[in-house]
């Protein structure tokens, strides 16, 4: 009898240290903790499997000025996985031969992305991310095999993006990382700035044709949207966004060609204008949760001479993922960076 009055007690103590810490937490950072559960306490393990490939678009390549070659990889999805605890989540990613073609027809592709996201505050989002793609084909509007191949060409975007969550009670981070949990309807509106620098570069040199030898683009964009998470039961969970914009980018590309030993460099300054759309449908329960989201990106540039590194795309992400007891020895690290940083 003394062992179950005393094991209820303990539970009672537990609870109510969980709930003094997660009003505390609420009454820091300024927001209704009736709107939003944080998981400080947790490390949060995430899967996901999405569709997130980019294609690019370069011009006036072997074609009439004006047209224009759309590289494209031969890969169709990507697995990720993420960590998540406190201010801090790290992504890594890459293509498994999940979905790929013929590799003897279409070559070989790799890829690599790395992400680091984290608060300044807790409005304040910082992301910066790295992605690196190496083997496209050259895609044709008429038939199914590819026009040629480029085993060697190789993409490189590094960037990052600001953005500021104007309502405190509204949980972005419960449709991003699943580190809270919505628990009332609430939205924000979201602006943001976003900085791209993007470097192709290729080892091949063609006899009888222009070669692309290397692009270098900056993409300056800036953004203003609203999201609203919405509460359909007490472990279900809907997200709607629409981000319009605008911005600027400025590129260089280089072409060489071998019959005449002529390089030509095109130079273009343009505008942009974009549209992001966020859908997602997720399962939140105390420590598991799952979905999947779908997202749809609109860049139009103004200037054909323009090549597109960053690009139009829909694409869907199914992620599962689970919350752990916090280890000791990761919290106090990350308590010593906290005090540090903040």
């Amino acid at each position: 009898m003394k062992f179950y009055f005393s094991f209820i007690l303990l539970l009672c103590f537990r609870l109510y240290a969980q709930d003094e810490g997660a009003v505390l937490h609420a009454k820091n950072h300024k927001y209704d903790p009736e709107y939003r559960i944080n998981y400080f306490d947790k490390m949060i393990f995430k899967i996901d499997l999405n569709s997130d490939v980019d294609n690019y678009s370069i011009p006036n390549l072997n074609r009439a000025l004006g047209d224009e070659s759309k590289f494209v990889p031969n890969q169709k999805t990507k697995l990720r996985f993420s960590f998540d605890y406190k201010f801090l989540g790290l992504f890594i990613s890459y293509s498994p031969n999940f979905y790929a073609k013929d590799e003897s027809v279409y070559g070989e592709t790799k890829t690599l992305d790395l992400s680091f996201k984290f608060f300044y505050t807790d409005r304040l989002r910082q992301e910066v991310d790295f992605k690196n793609t190496r083997g496209f084909y050259v895609e044709s509007p008429l038939q199914s095999t590819p026009l040629d191949v480029y085993p060697q060409l190789e993409i490189r975007t590094i960037g990052g993006k600001t953005f500021y969550i104007m309502n405190n009670n509204f949980s972005y981070r419960a449709f991003e990382n699943m580190t809270e949990r919505q628990v009332r309807n609430a939205g924000s509106f979201i602006p943001s700035i976003g900085y791209y620098f993007n470097k192709l570069k290729s080892k091949r040199v063609d006899e009888n044709e222009k070669s692309l030898l290397k692009v270098y683009s900056f993409d300056a964009l800036f953004q203003y949207g609203y999201m609203h998470n919405f509460i359909l039961s007490r472990k279900w969970f809907a997200t709607l966004g629409a981000h319009p914009g605008f911005g600027l980018n400025n590129s260089r590309s280089y072409y060489y060609e071998k019959a005449t030993d002529e390089q030509t460099i095109i130079k273009s300054l343009n505008m942009n204008f974009n549209l992001d759309l966020n859908l997602a449908l997720g399962y939140n329960n105390k420590n598991l949760f799952g979905g999947f989201k779908v997202n749809f990106r609109d860049y139009q540039y103004d200037n054909s001479k323009t090549a597109e590194l960053i690009n139009s795309k829909l694409y869907i992400d199914f992620f599962v993922g689970y919350r752990f007891k916090e280890n000791k020895k990761i919290k106090k690290v990350f308590e010593l960076l906290e005090k540090k940083i903040f």
